[in-house]
């Protein structure tokens, strides 16, 4: 969903993924944010059961828990704003530690700095353009680092406890 827009109000969204045949999704981020997230959503993948509608496996974006709070990890923004040790740390952990998967994601827009500049607001600028000229360098090193596969064959091979 466009910016983690399924949110407690607006979990009847995934009917509609189911309806249309969804089989899996990811646009629930467990973050406490004001635009987005559900905080007390599972961090992992799992089966969600919606009554009269079927089921769907969610695989929620990634966070990296410490001290009773989720921080944002899966990408975007968060890979350009923070530093990229700390990226490293919290997927590391979240392959090493928790043994699960991480859900990583990036816009093209995000490696290309040379992109036309609007003017949006002084935050929004900086959300939008903070280091998009480091983001392709921190990809590749990303890359290199991790091994990544489609969500599809994570699905294929393991069952997704509800």
């Amino acid at each position: 969903a466009p910016s983690y827009s399924i949110i407690e109000d607006s979990i009847w969204a995934l009917d509609v993924l189911i309806e249309e045949g969804f089989v899996y999704d990811s646009s629930i981020f467990p973050v406490r944010h004001d635009r987005y997230g559900i905080p007390d959503s599972k961090r992992f993948p799992h089966l969600i059961r919606r009554d009269g509608y079927g089921e769907i496996s969610e695989f929620p974006l990634s966070t990296l828990r410490f001290c009773g709070i989720n921080f944002p990890l899966a990408g975007g923004g968060y890979f350009r704003l923070f530093p990229y040790w700390f990226t490293r740390f919290g997927l590391g952990r979240i392959n090493k530690v928790e043994k699960e998967p991480f859900i990583f994601y990036f816009h093209p827009w995000e490696i290309d700095p040379d992109q036309p500049r609007l003017n949006p607001g002084r935050f929004s600028r900086f959300r939008h353009y903070v280091n998009l000229d480091k983001t392709e360098e921190r990809l590749k090193k990303l890359l290199g680092d991790f091994k990544f596969t489609p969500v599809k064959n994570i699905l294929l091979s393991r069952v997704i406890p509800a």
